[in-house]
């Protein structure tokens, strides 16, 4: 048994090397008859080859409408360009985008009336508004969900700086409101001016790192102060106000010419008081806000704290 297994191995070894011999010298290994002829090894293999690479790789070829190229046929291409135009269109379709119309519309006719650039109005962060009637009509400052000018009015001026909006508005019959948004809910520096008898009613709590409220011949009526500097003051005019925090949180200078200016009831200069001038320094040791008064002719200031 051993030696046909060593003739067998024999006779493998010297046609291999017959056949290398010959493929050496110049012949052909002929591995596979198709066709109707035999065909090389190397013609075989070099036809498998390309077989498989025009079944999985990349094509090009040429048709009556032009040259192509691709990984699929025209018509598959087609089929998945279509495929995909259609899924992307019905996602268009179904998205709802009215909100945005609408949003953008409300905006646009909000802001108009004064003819401010969208992108400013992102950008304010002080706020310079002058109010002014000689009818002893009234203002008022609400919030919203953006800005926004409502009534009959004109408008003396109206000019965006940087990031400072300065407003100056007279009202033409009752009542005019300008809208703040509730988005913001601080500003840098907000400053307020009533003039010739107009009556300011602040409905919203204002919060800036400073404040400034002047009533000139007009009236404020602020719903709550909150800044770590406040400056009131008051000339021939009145101004009602309610402070964030407690009394001693405030270190207070108060001037006048013997008008009245008074903190939850208690008068602070005045005729009452007998004195023009007050400074609490001394009794109040670590002051978290600032808060200047100023009063003047036949002017009243009268502040209360929530606490």
């Amino acid at each position: 048994m051993k030696k046909l297994i060593l003739a067998c191995c024999a006779i493998v070894v010297i046609g291999g090397c017959l056949m290398l011999g010959g493929w050496a010298a110049g012949g052909q290994l002929y591995a596979s008859y198709y066709n109707g002829a035999l065909h090389p090894i190397s013609e075989s293999i070099r036809d498998i080859a390309y077989g498989m690479r025009n079944q999985w790789q990349y094509h090009s070829w040429v048709d009556e409408h032009g040259w192509h190229s691709g990984w699929f046929d025209d018509h598959l291409d087609n089929w998945i360009d279509d495929t995909v135009d259609h899924a992307v269109d019905d996602a268009l379709d179904d998205f709802n985008t009215d909100w945005v119309d609408d949003w953008l519309d409300t905006r646009h006719e909000a802001i108009q009336s004064f003819d401010l650039p969208k992108a400013s109005l992102d950008t304010i962060r002080d706020l310079d508004l002058t109010f002014k009637s000689g009818t002893s009509s009234s203002f008022t400052i609400e919030s919203g969900a953006d800005y926004g000018l409502e009534g009959d009015f004109s408008i003396v001026s109206n000019e965006f700086d940087n990031e400072k909006w300065e407003l100056e508005i007279t009202c033409n019959s009752d009542a005019v409101t300008l809208i703040l948004p509730e988005s913001v809910s601080s500003y840098d520096d907000i400053e307020i001016t009533s003039r010739l008898d107009a009556l300011v009613y602040i409905a919203v709590p204002l919060r800036a790192s400073k404040i400034e409220l002047h009533a000139e011949s007009g009236s404020i009526d602020a719903d709550l102060l909150s800044a770590r500097e406040l400056d009131l003051s008051v000339n021939d005019g009145l101004l009602y106000a309610y402070l964030d925090g407690h009394a001693q949180n405030y270190h207070i200078e108060a001037k006048s010419n013997y008008s009245p200016a008074t903190l939850n009831d208690e008068e602070l200069v005045g005729p009452n008081s007998g004195v023009s001038r007050y400074d609490n320094r001394k009794s109040v040791s670590n002051p978290i806000n600032e808060l200047e008064i100023h009063v003047n002719g036949g002017g009243t200031a009268e502040l209360h704290t929530m606490e």
